[in-house]
């Protein structure tokens, strides 16, 4: 039997990985975005949003699937093995019909055929997502390796960017790279894969592909749809209005989907074990594990949510350079998409995927793609980039809606209802209080850092030290796990120095 992985430590690792996807959009995007303008990056979007969708068929929903099944046969090695080797080859052919199909589509679009070499570029790392096996790091919770992988190839990428990109024509230089990205990662897995796997083990003649394409193209269909009402707003702005306004709202897309990626990261590597419980009838386990999951996304998404409200006009020309301006109401529209989409995060893979219901999470966002779709054909003609933002808003909005809704049977846990009205309550005031302490910071006496810094940091303490007083069970546990650990490394450090 496999070791079970500790969910402090997995949590920890990813929590690194996505504060680290935080931090170099924050290095980097002020750079690229001063260099290639609104312009030339709204034409590195346009193209990778396009592939998006191709790199969805290549994929047919193996990567959520996978994550899934590979957490049920993790006890058996040649289980494990076969699994692999089939999920291997299923996505061989895949990505074989999409290249081809991407290649038609490129004979008839105007807007591929007017640059092919740049969208030729972003269809390299379709090239090499057979052998990634992301899916099964994933699902083995392998979040310490994954993480050190991603530090290693961002440290690289941001080594590239400085060297190689640096005029307003490199906009084909930093698509190549932000590809080799992708595929060197895929790369690497190859080398680690063997670790978990045995394909020798494989009996050639009782592997069944077939039996895998159902439910993947289950999973298949529903990443698609999410597609809808993520990469087609880019798609939609690039052929209703013009690259500039893909720009924009690619700026503030970006800000959005790193502190996204911070409150979910911990839905992420719960949900392997989510699914194991799920398997082995573990109810006690699966109970408390997804009532601690909600609340700390609700700790987390809130304060997020209100934070980037009251920041958006000081953090987008401090990201971006002043030609984005624009984009900071496109930001505070879509700062309310984070509690949402966390919540329908939970909702939709914590509780219905782990529970097998993945048709039931598809209906779920096709509720959101028509709505989005809708939207998007009236408002972008109307509004440009600030439409295709409501038509974001109000699509989550639905997706959570129904989620919540088909979920009900399935939802084993406690809904902290309290503790959600004293997290939203708080983080409310919170923002007030971030905006009376940068209404004291005189501008041309305070750097613009700062004046997003001081502010925040206050605010920070402030919405943490109001749930101390409360005594919120979360900032306990937080602080718990600090101080045990603080003191894990301080005796660790003393027994070094004793020797």
């Amino acid at each position: 039997m496999r070791k079970t992985k500790s969910l402090s430590v997995n949590v920890t690792a990813n929590l690194v990985n996505q504060v680290g996807a935080a931090l170099f959009p924050l290095i980097t995007f002020p750079y690229v975005s001063r260099i290639l303008k609104p312009e030339g990056l709204g034409r590195v979007n346009f193209a990778q949003a396009t592939l998006s969708y191709f790199l969805i068929l290549a994929t047919l929903g193996i990567p959520r699937y996978g994550v899934r099944e590979s957490a049920k046969r993790r006890d058996d090695k040649i289980a494990l093995s076969t699994l692999a080797a089939e999920l291997f080859s299923l996505n061989a052919i895949m990505t074989a019909i999409a290249l081809a199909v991407f290649g038609a589509f490129a004979l008839v679009s105007q807007q591929v055929r007017s640059d092919p070499a740049l969208f030729w570029i972003c269809a390299l790392p379709m090239l090499l997502t057979p052998f990634g096996f992301n899916w099964l790091f994933g699902g083995l919770e392998e979040y310490v390796y994954i993480t050190l992988r991603t530090l290693v190839f961002r440290v690289l990428v941001l080594v590239a960017i400085f060297l190689f990109v640096h005029t307003q024509e490199d906009v084909r230089v930093y698509a190549l790279i932000a590809a080799l990205n992708t595929a060197g990662a895929s790369l690497l897995n190859l080398a680690f894969v063997r670790k978990n796997v045995s394909m020798r083990s494989v009996d050639r003649a009782r592997m069944n592909v077939r039996r895998h394409i159902k439910p993947a193209l289950v999973m298949f269909s529903l990443g698609g749809v999410v597609s809808i009402y993520t990469s087609l707003n880019k798609v939609m702005l690039g052929y209703l209005t013009n690259d500039a306004e893909v720009g924009l709202y690619s700026a503030a897309d970006r800000v959005v989907k790193v502190l996204v990626m911070l409150v979910t990261s911990v839905g992420i590597v719960l949900l392997p074990r989510a699914a194991y419980y799920v398997k082995f009838a573990k109810r006690a386990e699966y109970r408390r594990l997804t009532t601690v999951s909600l609340q700390f996304i609700l700790f987390l998404s809130f304060p997020a949510a209100a934070g980037l409200i009251v920041s958006a006009d000081s953090l987008i020309p401090l990201l971006s350079g002043h030609a984005f301006r624009p984009a900071v109401p496109l930001v505070t529209i879509m700062a309310l998409d984070i509690v949402w989409i966390a919540l329908g995060n939970f909702v939709g893979y914590q509780v219905l995927y782990s529970h097998g219901k993945e048709k039931l999470l598809l209906y779920s966002v096709v509720c959101g793609a028509v709505c989005n779709l809708v939207l998007n054909w009236f408002l972008i003609p109307r509004w440009h980039a600030v439409g295709a933002a409501c038509s974001t808003l109000i699509a989550e909005t639905c997706v959570t809606t129904a989620r919540l809704i088909l979920s009900r049977a399935y939802s084993d846990f406690t809904w902290p209802i309290l503790s959600l009205l004293k997290y939203a309550a708080t983080a409310i005031v919170m923002g007030g209080v971030a905006l009376v302490v940068r209404s004291f910071l005189i501008e041309s006496a305070v750097g613009p850092g700062l004046r997003l810094l001081i502010p925040a940091a206050v605010a920070a303490g402030f919405y943490l030290a109001v749930l101390w007083l409360l005594r919120d069970s979360m900032v306990s546990a937080i602080w718990n796990r600090l101080t045990a650990g603080l003191a894990a490394v301080g005796k660790a450090f003393g027994a070094g120095i004793c020797l």
